[in-house]
């Protein structure tokens, strides 16, 4: 649930307008280590969690049709790690919340 929240706290601050949640899809997935894109989520990271990995993906589609996605893993003792696209596209950086771990 908190990448639903999360999701539209970020949008809201980078698109300049509310989100409502119930525009926003939402589901969770869980995925074993060798399933996980070492092209979204580097390997010193998938390696310190524990399998199967919960992940929780939000997405968003704005009034242009840019596809958000915020994929939001839970780490042990940290903040959760995020990955975000746009229109499937990995965006680096798009928030500042990772820090290498």
């Amino acid at each position: 649930m908190g990448a639903l929240i999360r999701i539209a706290e970020v949008l809201e601050q980078k698109l300049g307008k509310e989100i409502e949640l119930q525009d926003i899809g939402y589901e969770t997935v869980c995925l074993m280590h060798d399933e996980i894109d070492t092209e979204m989520v580097p390997m010193s990271v998938i390696s310190k969690l524990a399998e199967p990995v919960i992940c929780d993906c939000a997405n968003y589609t704005d009034d242009e049709g840019n596809y958000y996605t915020l994929i939001s893993i839970e780490i042990e003792n940290a903040s959760p790690y995020e990955v975000w696209l746009i229109d499937d596209k990995v965006v680096p950086q798009f928030t500042e919340r990772n820090e290498e771990t």
